[in-house]
């Protein structure tokens, strides 16, 4: 019976991969906690033997199902990749103070279907758009939701203002962007972002090596990363499925969708 309950353990934590969950999962099933010691060891070689040949169940079923997962540690073969080559560009900026019509346009169009969009100001024709901020897309929804436009550009006021309780009171389902009507004239309305946006997003700079990057979404559970240039001008945008797709290769991540909240 001893020899059977070890047999089992290890079989299971060779799959698995788990350690003391499941030490414990097989205390509680035998009722027995001198099995305690024996059972953990053996599943801990059981793992350590199994990671020498292929990963465990779960991280099999998370590529299989082409799942943007990061795990605790960067690629090896990363270290020699900067920022640059795994962002996505072009990337879809938003002005600090944006034409209605021009935020329900990036909404909808499906190549944009980023989570964030970076905010930019110009301060002349002549001049380079420079990061000034990040809003997220489920913030702007909510914008439009609400109707929070400034009837012409030359206005400095808005016409309502949001409070927090209507963001959680959208939260975490919020509506898609069919099924806000917007009108024709409200699409020459401008809203303004600089009252919503975060004015101080995480960024990286274009020659910033990938496990930096990793470390940052890993250590600060990002979804986006800003890339800038020593001008501060964005050039790129890094998502999860950038750094996925790096991991898995292109295997199955062309279909995947991002999550619209």
């Amino acid at each position: 019976g001893k020899y059977a309950l070890m047999g089992a353990a290890a079989q299971l934590g060779g799959i698995v991969r788990m350690t003391l969950s499941l030490t414990v999962i097989m205390m509680e099933a035998t009722s027995n906690v001198t099995y305690g010691f024996p059972i953990m060891l053996v599943l801990m070689t059981a793992k350590i033997v199994g990671d020498v040949f292929i990963e465990g169940l779960y991280d099999m079923h998370i590529q299989l199902q082409s799942v943007p997962f990061l795990h605790w540690e960067a690629p090896v073969t990363s270290h020699s990749l900067t920022a640059r080559e795994v962002m996505s560009t072009p990337v879809t900026c938003l002005r600090r103070r944006e034409k209605v019509g021009v935020i329900v346009d990036v909404l909808s169009d499906t190549a944009s279907n980023h989570n964030g969009f970076p905010v930019v100001e110009h301060a002349d024709d002549t001049q380079p758009a420079r990061l000034q901020g990040l809003i997220l897309r489920s913030q702007l929804i909510v914008l439009l939701k609400h109707k929070v436009f400034v009837e012409r550009s030359n206005l400095g006021l808005v016409q309502r203002r949001l409070r927090l309780k209507d963001f959680r009171d959208a939260y975490p389902r919020f509506p898609p962007i069919q099924s806000i009507h917007v009108s024709q004239d409200e699409r020459e309305c401008t809203m303004d972002l600089s009252e919503f946006m975060n004015p101080s997003p995480y960024t990286v700079p274009q020659e910033a090596s990938l496990p930096r990057v990793f470390k940052l979404f890993r250590a600060l559970g990002l979804r986006h990363l800003v890339v800038v240039d020593n001008r501060n001008q964005v050039v790129g945008l890094v998502t999860r499925k950038d750094l996925a797709r790096y991991r898995l290769g292109k295997r199955g991540l062309e279909e995947l969708s991002l999550a619209q909240t």
